[in-house]
């Protein structure tokens, strides 16, 4: 028996390494301890004969051009034309948008009605008014109620009855609009009735992060909104004694009755007892001061508990728990956002077992509608049709260039395809990031924009791709960061193996083609993946290392969001996300791409190594990425046949189509064209 590890990644051949040699059985009978320890299951699953014959050590990779340059990543200086446009945009497109006395305005003409977003927000009024109509018995109900489902006979009173013993769940990803459905449900769709009602706003977002009790924050933090925004003061003498004047009658009825008469001071010094056990207990008390606002004041009660999908799994299921007992004990209506895995794992084994809750699936809108109509609302504001100063926000900073650049990029979103594609796919569904790359755009100091906006003035311009992908790839830094950039590098390597310069590409390639068993929603088990990999001549531990990279930068996602943690569990399941797929399907086949990786990719081939430098010239830019492109194809040759759907060979050929193309273009440039 011959055992030898076939699976390398110290760059010693499988042959020529070492291997454990039993010659004969005898041999095998007396050197049953070696036996036994390298090639028993337990052995194997320990990796002993790897250590023995292999070592732990291995060795150094090649440092990569980032480690020469001195002042690696650097930080990318702006002009003073850079620096305003910086700041104006983040005025107009997201500070201004939050203002009090903009929102509805602006909810009403940048809020994306999907067809389920839609729906769902007129359910959601017509629960309220429902609800509303049958809290106070039809006395003061809206004249505008909205029966639900009458074509079935079904009562408002019994719809409202029964969704207000539970809550209202709202079901989406981080970033795909939550919050936004929340305002837009206050201030648009259901502003009428929100106006005589109490709503109350809990963002476990920014807030509760220090607690350890989130009970005790619920109930300060609602006692504290009611002062703050109600002048509601619910310890105050005189609304103490209006919420338990039932109790207050009850007591002058009680044994103490005779002590009006007898001794009227005693008498209210056993009244204040009364109320201050009342008030001390905190729960009791604010669950009886809403009761009183509810049916006393006839106000409805709204409690949203928002961004709990920001906080770990057990805070989304005590939040929800909180909430289930308010909308069952208390006089309130409760929304409460979570997680989609959240919700669908803790219906099986969590906190939502016992219960049927109401779920509404808030689906990311489209990214290209959400940004034309901000867009559109931006040049409201920096045309004047609404004055900055008339909201209170004084500047001296011109608006009028970020007009101009406002109109080119919302004309180039129109036009341009892969710039709306781009944008769609590196915030993959999350608004919040899709406005921070076009916010990072505007103010970037790798885009010449002042030179942008004189093409603008002489006769147009359209955003190439290129363009706003150098924005996006470098951020603040000189030199692409991989710690801080929302595009990863493909490239980069964990083991000493040439062939990890194509990891990524096979780990996703599988994940966007498998199919048939093990394959649920484009989730594909996790075993099947390692085996495929493992078949293509890699080991665990640099397929360890592959998927917490991918994971690391959004290329793909785990079921149920788990962490991958190799030696602790890893997910059973792994799918492939739009960034991932953007990466392998569209940048890697791009020069500006190219040319941000190479400062951050090991180069195995020392005479490779030497040729590359660093530099900002645009020509001896593209003679590196060339000659980078062609390293990649040595490296290709050298894996063989993976048997992975993925093949690096097309993809070069269009990448030396892009070197080429830019080459010309630099020789003979056209209008329009602003390659740096």
């Amino acid at each position: 028996m011959v055992a030898f590890v076939a699976s390398r990644n110290d760059a010693v051949p499988p042959l020529e390494g070492r291997a454990l040699v039993f010659s004969s059985i005898d041999i095998m009978l007396e050197r049953f301890h070696d036996l036994w320890d390298s090639l028993s299951k337990p052995g194997v699953e320990k990796k002993l004969i790897y250590t023995r014959l292999v070592g732990e050590s291995r060795p150094d990779l090649p440092i990569k051009l980032s480690a020469t340059i001195p002042i690696y990543p650097g930080i990318k200086g702006r002009n003073v034309f850079q620096t305003d446009l910086q700041i104006v945009s983040e005025l107009v497109l997201e500070d201004l948008s939050r203002s009090r006395e903009l929102e509805p305005q602006f909810l009403q003409e940048c809020y994306c009605r999907t067809g389920a977003l839609s729906q769902y927000a007129l359910t959601s009024k017509a629960i309220l008014e429902a609800r509303y109509a049958a809290l106070f018995n039809g006395e003061s109900a809206s004249p505008t109620t909205i029966p639900i489902a009458d074509k079935r006979g079904t009562s408002p009173d019994l719809v409202a009855e029964s969704l207000s013993r539970r809550p209202v769940l709202l079901i989406g990803d981080v970033g795909v609009g939550k919050t936004t459905f929340i305002r837009n449900l206050v201030k648009v769709e259901a502003s009428t009735l929100f106006d005589k009602a109490v709503s109350l706003y809990l963002d476990l977002g920014t807030q509760a992060t220090l607690v350890q009790d989130l009970r005790s924050f619920v109930v300060d933090e609602i006692q504290s909104q009611l002062l703050a925004n109600f002048s509601i003061d619910i310890e105050e003498r005189n609304f103490v004694r209006a919420v338990y004047d039932l109790e207050l009658i009850r007591f002058s009825r009680s044994i103490f009755a005779d002590l009006r008469e007898s001794d009227p001071e005693e008498f209210k010094r056993q009244e204040l007892k009364l109320l201050a056990e009342k008030v001390s207990k905190r729960e009791d008390h604010l669950r009886h001061s809403l009761t009183h606002l509810a049916r006393g004041r006839r106000q409805q009660v709204v409690i949203f508990i928002d961004n709990t999908d920001q906080r770990d799994e057990e805070t989304q299921q005590q939040a929800f728990l909180i909430a289930q007992e308010i909308a069952e004990h208390w006089p309130a209506m409760v929304f409460v956002a979570l997680r989609p895995e959240t919700f669908h794992r803790s219906l099986k084994v969590g906190a939502l077992t016992g219960y049927h809750p109401k779920a509404f699936t808030i689906s990311p809108p489209r990214i290209d509608l959400v940004l034309q109509k901000r867009l559109t609302f931006g040049l409201k504001l920096t045309s004047g049709e609404i004055p900055i100063e008339a909201l209170g926000h004084h500047t001296t900073i011109r608006t009028d260039k970020l007009d101009k650049i406002l109109r080119f990029f919302l004309r180039s979103l129109e036009t341009n395809d892969q710039l709306a594609e781009c944008i769609d796919n590196i915030s993959a569904g999350n608004v919040r990031v899709a406005l921070d790359l076009v916010k990072g755009f505007f103010g970037s100091g790798h885009v010449n924009m002042e030179k942008i906006v004189n093409k603008v003035d002489r006769g147009g311009y359209t955003v190439p791709l290129h363009e706003f992908l150098r924005a996006v790839i470098f951020g603040d830094a000189i030199h692409y960061d991989p710690d801080r950039s929302p595009v990863a590098n493909l490239f980069d390597v964990a083991f000493y193996d040439v062939r990890e310069h194509f990891i990524l590409s096979y780990l996703m390639s599988l994940l966007g083609s498998m199919s048939g068993p093990g394959v649920e929603e484009g989730f594909v088990e996790t075993g099947r993946v390692y085996e495929r990999l493992q078949s293509a001549g890699f080991t665990p531990e640099q397929i360890d290392a592959a998927v917490l990279r991918a994971h690391r930068h959004k290329l793909i996602e785990t079921a149920a969001r788990r962490i991958p943690t190799p030696g602790a569990g890893m997910p059973h399941a792994l799918r492939c996300t739009t960034v991932g797929l953007y990466h392998i399907a569209r940048l890697a086949k791009m020069f500006s791409y190219i040319d941000a990786m190479i400062v951050d990719t090991p180069i195995f081939d020392r005479g490779v190594r030497e040729a590359l430098r660093d530099t900002q010239d645009i020509r001896a830019r593209l003679d590196r990425a060339d000659i980078f492109r062609r390293y990649l194809d040595d490296c290709w040759v050298a894996c063989g046949d993976p048997g992975v759907p993925f093949s690096w060979r097309s993809m070069s050929a269009e990448l030396k189509d892009d070197i080429e193309r830019i080459r010309r273009a630099i020789d003979r440039p056209r209008p329009g064209d602003l390659f740096r």
